[in-house]
């Protein structure tokens, strides 16, 4: 057998790198940075923290305070969901997105091209969504470095294990609440008394220490707090609401603005001390908090510019028993879910200059079925978006789904959340690149990341993938099946 003849290679000779770099053409970092913002612009917010990885211009870019105002002024609010427990320290948050512009429409020609609405299928839908990932910072991140176990499951890492480790921790030390959302910003509170603690930015992994509220002798630990904007002042403000004095105690409240030292005490609120404030939410410089008073429903309002509790017009219906009742945000105006009966009826608040009133957006038959036959499911409700094509998202807590229906079909697709046994929890987020150093008053505030050595650390159920997965509402099946468990 013959041997091949070694062929001869000539080395090309290039003067430097940037010349051998133009012998291979143009390259996409060489666009005008205004064509690359737009084209970035238009992708869902993870591939753009992708994007961020890839080259140092695009980084910069990104991180450019001017990217981030741009992309926050075309950013949309989707469900951030959150597995929830009480027995479980859940740092993961999943922001539900769609793939591109078309995702969350329904086109005409679908409607067309089918007559009967309930063959209707998923995929005809163009209902395509992600599911990103973020992290919330753990409580006392140090305290779960220094501790012997994790740190020989870290040193068992370093030395071959293939597997990540994952670390158990105890609820009542790590854990923190998801209280509310504002501008891409949440506000988080220990899971006992509920103090505000921790502001936090998930996009950039951001987060700082809120300073201690005051503590009194005479002050009961039952709280409720939120955070919102000041337009006119142009600061971000944390409210928290507690009581004080005994044995006849008296609703009090304090505000503190993001990057001061201190509280700035209020006054009293309008509120008894017995009353539980629920789905706290921020909109057009003010925020709110629903509750039960024993005889109708009350909404709370506190205007941030004025620092000052407002009245609102009483809700257009009754308390009941079976009445499952929720508020948040829809088209930029504060809406009230009521689910009731055979019907899910949508309030929003209308100003009509110095007069507001509620007008009922969406009423839906829960008596009509879904594409494939499967009934509405019973509960409580909470709307998330109000997308382009006229169709509706909510979050059924009941069933731990998010439902879409478009009132053209007057059906419903149903989108299990799988992978994850647990209950879930879900709040409407707007994603923000948005630094926390941007929007601070003094320069002497702490900012830490969330990104840090602990991020290393896998808690028990974090190896699990969440999706999304459409099935038929079955009301008889228990909202805990899953194909997953979270032991690893």
């Amino acid at each position: 057998m013959k041997r091949k003849r070694k062929s001869i290679a000539y080395p090309t000779k290039v003067g430097n790198k940037d010349e051998h770099i133009e012998q291979m053409g143009p390259v996409i970092t060489d666009l005008p940075k205004f064509i690359c913002q737009i084209i970035l612009l238009k992708l869902p917010t993870r591939s753009i923290l992708i994007c961020k990885c890839v080259c140092k211009t695009w980084r910069v870019l990104i991180s450019d305070p001017e990217f981030a105002k741009m992309h926050f002024a075309q950013a949309e609010a989707y469900p951030m969901v959150r597995p929830w427990g009480p027995t479980r320290v859940s740092r993961t948050l999943y922001l539900v997105e769609p793939e591109d512009d078309f995702s969350l429409a329904i086109k005409d020609k679908d409607y067309l091209s089918d007559c009967d609405y309930g063959s209707l299928k998923f995929d005809k839908c163009h209902f395509r969504m992600n599911l990103a990932k973020y992290k919330l910072p753990l409580r006392d991140a140090e305290k779960v470095m220094n501790n012997d176990d994790n740190v020989n499951l870290m040193r068992n890492r370093k030395h071959g294990t293939k597997r990540m480790p994952c670390i158990k921790i105890r609820p009542n030390d790590h854990k923190y609440n998801v209280v509310n959302s504002c501008n891409g910003f949440l506000c988080l509170s220990e899971p006992i008394f509920n103090d505000p603690v921790v502001v936090c930015n998930p996009v950039t992994g951001e987060f700082m220490h809120l300073p201690e509220a005051s503590k009194q002798e005479n002050q009961k630990v039952t709280t409720h707090c939120g955070i919102g904007f000041s337009p006119k002042a142009n600061r971000y403000k944390v409210v928290r609401i507690f009581d004080q004095g005994s044995p006849h105690p008296i609703t009090m409240a304090e505000v503190h603005t993001l990057g001061s030292s201190s509280w700035k005490l209020i006054g009293s609120c309008p509120c008894s001390s017995y009353n539980q404030l629920a789905f706290p939410t921020y909109i057009e410089g003010a925020l709110y908090w629903f509750y039960y008073d024993p005889l109708k429903y009350v909404i709370l309002s506190f205007d941030l510019d004025s620092e000052n509790f407002q009245s609102l017009p009483p809700l257009p219906f009754q308390r009941e028993q079976y009445r499952n009742v929720s508020m948040g945000v829809l088209g930029n105006c504060l809406c009230v879910c009521d689910a009731h009966g055979l019907h899910i009826n949508l309030w929003v608040l209308k100003n009509h200059g110095a007069k507001r009133s509620w007008r009922r957006k969406i009423s839906i038959q829960t008596d009509h079925f879904g594409f494939d036959g499967e009934r509405w499911p019973s509960g409580l409700y909470k709307p998330m978006k109000y997308c382009k094509d006229g169709g509706l998202l909510m979050f059924n807590y009941r069933t731990n789904a998010l439902i879409y229906h478009h009132p053209k079909t007057h059906r419903f697709i149903y989108l299990k959340l799988r992978g994850i046994k647990s209950n879930f929890s879900a709040i409407s987020h707007v994603p923000s690149f948005i630094s926390l150093k941007d929007i601070l008053v003094g320069d002497d505030v702490n900012i830490l990341n969330i990104n840090s050595r602990c991020a290393q650390m896998k808690l028990l159920g974090e190896t699990r993938a969440l999706f999304l997965e459409e099935e038929i509402a079955d009301l008889a099946s228990d909202f805990f099946t899953s194909d997953s468990s979270d032991e690893d």
